[in-house]
């Protein structure tokens, strides 16, 4: 009799127990469909509230991270976006840093034109926007996001590294010259350029170079200024041209 009592009530504590468990499950996926509801809601009146007047498109609320994030797309350029964030109860944005400074929309627009760049060229090469979006002026701005033959438009860098088998100035020179020459036949015309150059028989020889002009090839005193570089002087040439370096190790 006791066995058999012990058996019905340890059945029903399992049954009370399976019970319990699926309306908790219900109950999480109701309450999750409301708090969603309820965060999209105020997601919805955060974006009327602080860009309405700006081209957006909304995206779905998902839940992640204990938050619900919406990300949110510029009407003109669908990877130029940021997201909005519901958290206990309180909403943050990564409006600034990736929407008007341009980081969402300038990490695509780069791997793209480094892409572009390796199809013309074979050359391997980083792409640096030189300021965050909102610096440029409003023209240029538009023609960044509609991305309009950027590779002609000097509102980047590129940094490029060489690596040198004769390390004397003419060698690193012509070697400049030729990465630069390469670039300017394919329209390709950045502002400047960043050359780390490393000695190929000591790779603990190595310099960075910056702000070489696109125009270095037409300097008459190019060879020197690499000389200056390479006897590490910081001479009136180098100062004039506005160029900068740094020994590396």
């Amino acid at each position: 009799m006791n066995s058999k009592n012990s058996l019905i009530i340890g059945r029903g504590i399992f049954l009370i127990i399976v019970v319990v468990s699926l309306g908790l499950i219900i109950m999480n996926e109701k309450g999750g469909a409301l708090f969603q509801q309820k965060a999209s809601q105020k997601i919805e009146e955060y974006i009327e509230e602080n860009f309405k007047d700006l081209p957006l498109e909304k995206g779905e609320t998902v839940f992640k991270d204990n938050s619900f994030i919406t990300t949110i797309k510029s009407k003109k350029n669908s990877h130029h976006t940021f997201q909005i964030q519901y958290k206990n109860r309180k909403i943050t944005d990564t409006f600034q840093e990736d929407y008007k400074e341009g980081k969402t929309l300038f990490q695509h627009i780069n791997k793209s034109l480094e892409k572009e760049i390796k199809k013309r060229t074979k050359i391997d090469v980083k792409i640096k926007e030189i300021n965050t979006l909102d610096k440029y002026s409003e023209k240029v701005q538009e023609r960044i996001i509609k991305e309009e033959n950027l590779l002609e438009l000097k509102y980047y860098y590129l940094q490029k590294e060489l690596t040198i088998k004769e390390w004397n100035p003419d060698e690193i020179t012509n070697s400049i010259e030729e990465m630069i020459q390469v670039m300017n036949e394919k329209n390709i015309t950045p502002k400047y350029y960043d050359f780390t150059i490393t000695n190929a028989d000591d790779i603990t020889t190595s310099i960075i170079i910056h702000n070489i002009p696109s125009t270095f090839n037409e300097l008459e005193d190019k060879k020197q200024i690499i000389e200056d570089i390479l006897n590490n002087k910081e001479t009136d040439v180098i100062k004039e041209n506005k160029i900068t370096f740094e020994y590396q190790n």
